[in-house]
């Protein structure tokens, strides 16, 4: 069994001494592609890392042949010694390529990674609570809008007393209403806003939307205190 001597040291990046039996060489490239010249001549290696497809060239040494003169000159090839050097071009390109993108590859900076921070519990329900608040306001704002409508739609309206202003869960909004006739006599006036639209007791088919959008339904809130504030900071 024979002894095999081999050590690599780096010398720059990309490019290496190599000390072995046969004497010493020099590699350089990249992982991929790289060259190595030496006693044995120029070996040139090509890859796709992670693949394991490579190829490999060996130009051996030309060695000088001592032959007897003849007055006969031996053929020769023209083609062989250009194919040759073209050959080693088109590798040395390629090498000068791969190191090129291995370093911008090694100095470019990473991208900056912005992160936004996590909400918390507590900022979640606050935001959750504020936009629960801007609701009922807007509810109120438009309770108001429609009490300011009856008391130009009813008569005796200087007499009018809010008795209850209900959201049903639907968004709708009932009235009800307290008036003074001219002999004093109090009554009952109720009023339904369906969106941007409001109908008062007394109008064609008021009985049957009343039935449907506030009498039948449940789980609705009264607002009367709130509209009724919202008015009076609208009259100072």
């Amino acid at each position: 069994m024979g002894f095999r001597f081999h050590r690599s040291i780096r010398i720059l990046p990309g490019l290496r001494l190599n000390f072995g039996k046969r004497g010493i060489s020099a590699s350089i490239g990249v992982r991929g592609a790289h060259v190595t010249y030496g006693p044995s001549g120029t070996r040139t290696t090509v890859g796709l890392p992670g693949t394991g497809l490579s190829y490999t060239h060996l130009e051996k040494p030309h060695r000088e042949i001592r032959a007897i003169p003849t007055t006969a000159e031996p053929p020769t090839d023209p083609t062989a010694s250009s194919g040759s050097a073209q050959r080693g071009v088109l590798w040395m390109g390629l090498i000068v390529i791969a190191i090129v993108v291995a370093i911008v590859h090694v100095t470019s900076p990473a991208p900056a990674q912005v992160s936004t921070p996590p909400q918390t519990v507590a900022q979640t329900a606050a935001r959750v609570a504020r936009a629960a608040e801007d609701e009922q306001l807007a509810e109120t704002n438009r309770a108001a809008l429609g009490l300011t409508q009856i008391h130009h739609a009813v008569p005796n309206s200087n007499t009018l007393k809010l008795s209850r202003v209900t959201v049903m869960p639907t968004g709708t909004i009932c009235y009800q209403v307290q008036l003074r006739n001219s002999h004093g006599v109090t009554y009952v006036r109720t009023a339904v806003m369906d969106g941007t639209v409001l109908s008062i007791s007394g109008s064609g088919g008021f009985t049957a939307l009343w039935n449907r959008l506030c009498a039948h339904q449940s789980g609705g809130r009264d607002i009367a205190a709130e509209v009724e504030n919202a008015i009076q900071i609208a009259t100072r």
